[in-house]
């Protein structure tokens, strides 16, 4: 069995790792070193090697990504063993946790073949699991990671299915599973009526339209001032819109735009930030976005959403909006 005074002079290269359900919507922008569930981690693995008498990870020896632990093609992890494989002298490769390194089964224990090979231990400080390398085997060890691997992958496959579960409930109660259509609450004029009233014009100059440029400076004059999209948006209103129009019967478009409109007036009184309002879009994104695929939702549906915000949110806008109602009572 090894153990942690085992490790005394090994350089430590550590790797940490959230997937992007782990984000904190307070670190998004932030640099991933900068991020408090990975600096949790730098914590763990910082306090687990101190308190085994054990060297502190340089910093260029401690890397950072924001990717599935399931995905094999994870270029940090990459790079992370390669500067452990690189390195002179006795080196180990830490986790905080064993589910941080990997989520599959099998491209997991083959990423691990390369520190095997080259006498580099794997170290899990959650639980001081270190596991054997070619010519210093621990069979225990060894057999226990590919366990808990394999717990991993599974609790990964059931978690996928849930979601899946989940988003195909979400549809047939007309929940679009993200953001959903921009309406622009802030500028002076209603975005889409404009957009709507020269609709011909938003093709491309060689058809005719006004083209990405002069479309943006006009959508600009109607914003009312710097708008948060670019040209870009251009060709994606056009198609909407046109798609919408060519599928839809008049009374059918024209009912799908003044529930539009319905929503927008509501962001503009309420506040994209409002609570109401979070769980009213989450409510009715589905026929806002896509009416040829979403029924219209009903006006109890709607005045449900305003009565109890917290019965009709995401998974994770609930988690927010907890954490808000929970400090609001604390002071």
């Amino acid at each position: 069995m090894k153990y942690p005074k085992d490790l005394k002079g090994f350089k430590p290269v550590v790797y940490l790792r959230i997937s992007t359900d782990e984000q904190s919507p307070q670190d998004e922008g932030k640099p991933l070193e900068k991020r408090e569930n990975l600096k949790r981690q730098l914590k763990a693995v910082s306090a687990w090697l101190r308190g085994n008498g054990l060297t502190d990870p340089k910093a260029d020896h401690v890397h950072y990504e924001l990717a599935s632990g399931g995905d094999p093609t994870r270029p940090v992890l990459a790079r992370a063993i390669e500067q452990a494989v690189g390195l002179k002298g006795k080196r180990m490769f830490v986790v905080a946790e064993l589910s941080r390194f990997t989520r599959d089964l099998r491209h997991g224990l083959a990423s691990t073949i390369p520190l095997y090979e080259n006498g580099i231990p794997l170290v899990v400080t959650d639980d001081g699991l270190i596991t054997g390398t070619k010519d210093d085997p621990e069979g225990d060890n060894d057999i226990l990671m590919g366990l808990k691997i394999s717990l991993a992958t599974g609790e990964r496959e059931r978690l996928r299915k849930r979601v899946q579960k989940s988003i195909e409930r979400n549809i047939e109660e007309g929940i679009f599973n993200s953001k959903g259509l921009e309406l622009y609450p802030d500028a002076q004029g209603d975005m889409y009526e404009y957009w709507l009233e020269n609709l011909p014009r938003l093709a491309s100059k060689k058809d005719g339209g006004w083209g990405a440029s002069e479309w943006l400076k006009l959508s600009s004059v109607v914003y009312g001032g710097n708008p948060p999209f670019g040209s870009g948006l251009m060709n994606s209103v056009f198609n909407r819109l046109s798609e919408l129009k060519a599928n839809m019967t008049v009374e059918e478009f024209n009912e799908w735009n003044s529930f539009r409109k319905r929503i927008l007036n509501m962001e503009r009184a309420f506040g994209v930030d409002d609570w109401r309002m979070k769980a009213v879009r989450y409510r009715v994104n589905g026929y806002l976005t896509k009416p040829l695929e979403y029924a219209k939702p009903t006006e109890e549906v709607i005045q449900g959403a305003i009565d109890n915000p917290a019965e009709n949110l995401s998974f994770k806008l609930f988690k927010q909006y907890r954490k808000e109602v929970s400090k609001r009572g604390q002071k």
